[in-house]
């Protein structure tokens, strides 16, 4: 990959050289034939070029303009030029991949989101009976708690009741002088 590469510039770069070389041959010339004809328009050093041109003029001014036109037109590209025309392309060649991998992603996303929400569905449905089996657990160990709470209230009465005649059957021997019992444990 490397190798193709290195090649590729050095046949970019022996074409451009060329191109170059051809370019300043052109200015070159042209450059030439310019300052011939300001010569011989202010007739310079009394040479008489004016009359000497005259006769190869239909051939020498379009000779001029296609040099010069053609020194313009063949000069070669910089390689900054020549690297921005690349990178150019490599953004427009990422943003087309961008835009189907983005594609591809959307695509599989909706795939997922299909194929979630059945299971979401399902856990949602399984999520509610086991939210129903706990409340109903929950429920009878509520309700066992107040039996219990229940029946030890009840007992409770009973000791106290016990307790209160005891202590007033008690209080009663003792006021009339009798020896009282000692209370049974529950």
């Amino acid at each position: 990959m490397a190798a193709s590469k290195s090649n590729k510039t050095k046949v970019e770069s022996r074409s451009g050289s060329a191109m170059g070389i051809v370019s300043k041959v052109c200015a070159t010339v042209a450059t030439l034939l310019g300052t011939l004809f300001f010569a011989a328009m202010f007739d310079v050093g009394h040479l008489n070029l004016l009359s000497t041109l005259a006769g190869m003029g239909s051939v020498l001014v379009p000779l001029f303009a296609v040099l010069a036109v053609a020194a313009m037109f063949l000069t070669p590209k910089s390689e900054a030029d020549a690297a921005a025309i690349t990178h150019t392309s490599q953004i427009a060649d990422l943003l087309e991949f961008q835009s189907k991998a983005t594609a591809q992603i959307l695509t599989l996303q909706n795939q997922i989101d299909s194929l979630s929400s059945q299971d979401n569905a399902a856990l949602k449905a399984r999520n509610k009976e086991l939210q129903d089996e706990l409340d109903a657990i929950h429920q009878a160990e509520r309700d066992k708690v107040d039996g219990q709470i229940e029946a030890l209230r009840q007992r409770n009465e009973e000791l106290e009741a016990q307790i209160k005649a005891w202590a007033f059957d008690t209080v009663g021997k003792t006021v009339k002088g009798e020896q009282p019992h000692p209370m049974k444990a529950a």
